[in-house]
């Protein structure tokens, strides 16, 4: 395409940038495995903690919803900022940014779920889960789709790839911080407990402790995965948001 020709429509583009980046994903299957094998190795190491008691606890819960963050993270963190040179110069010929970075979630949740799946499977050989299988596998993907879309955020600020992998603790250290894990409910102050609301692992989290109640809410459930997908949507607008600005500066 020339420039000044109208450019393709945004569900073409979609289509063809998702598939040229599964491409690129599955050309460098190094580091693809790399990235996949940390799921059984993460969900055998918590065997190895869980197991000395024979069944789950909250803790691994929360283990389990921030290693899902985590993937998320640190798949996506460097998948702008190394592209930036290939990305200004094909807004010039009429790229669309919902389009550059709707393809990097759907890439980027497929190779998730792959890897939350993983995790929990290594975690079940050992340890049985309270909950159902399916519905805790949700809620582990929907951890990971909103991880990966703070890593695109901070990717898409990023002028290197060792600065963004180098954000990754900050974004990872508040779902700690601003949870029960650290302090307990009843003390948090309104701040906190505020933050706290904004925190994916909370909601991840709360998924799990529905599952495992004796008389689940399940509305309650599913309005924690809704919020998880709102979470993840915001995020990936805020992403291209980014990008317009950046194209500004």
């Amino acid at each position: 395409m020339t420039a000044g020709a109208r450019p393709p429509n945004h569900r073409y583009q979609l289509r063809v940038l998702t598939d040229r980046y599964l491409m690129i994903q599955l050309g460098d299957l190094g580091t693809v495995a790399l990235l996949v094998g940390q799921a059984p190795l993460i969900g055998w190491l918590c065997t190895l903690v869980w197991g000395s008691i024979g069944e789950p606890t909250d803790s691994l819960y929360f283990v389990l919803c921030l290693a899902s963050i985590w993937f998320g993270c640190i798949n996506a963190c460097r998948e702008i900022v190394k592209e930036r040179n290939i990305l200004e110069r094909e807004r010039f010929f009429g790229l669309s940014l919902r389009s550059y970075v709707g393809s990097k979630m759907i890439v980027l949740a497929g190779l998730g779920l792959l890897q939350v799946f993983l995790l929990q499977t290594a975690v079940e050989w050992k340890i049985a889960l309270e909950g159902p299988f399916l519905v805790q596998t949700m809620a582990m993907w929907g951890a990971s789709i909103c991880g990966a879309g703070l890593g695109l955020l901070v990717s898409a600020f990023a002028r290197t790839q060792e600065r963004a992998v180098g954000a990754i603790p900050l974004l990872l250290m508040p779902q700690i911080l601003f949870s029960e894990f650290a302090i307990p409910e009843e003390s948090f102050s309104d701040v906190v407990a505020f933050i706290e609301k904004f925190m994916p692992v909370r909601w991840a989290w709360r998924v799990f402790e529905e599952g495992a109640s004796n008389d689940p809410s399940w509305g309650a459930a599913f309005l924690a995965l809704l919020v998880l997908a709102g979470y993840a949507c915001v995020l990936a607008v805020g992403v291209v948001a980014a990008l317009v600005k950046r194209k500004e500066v």
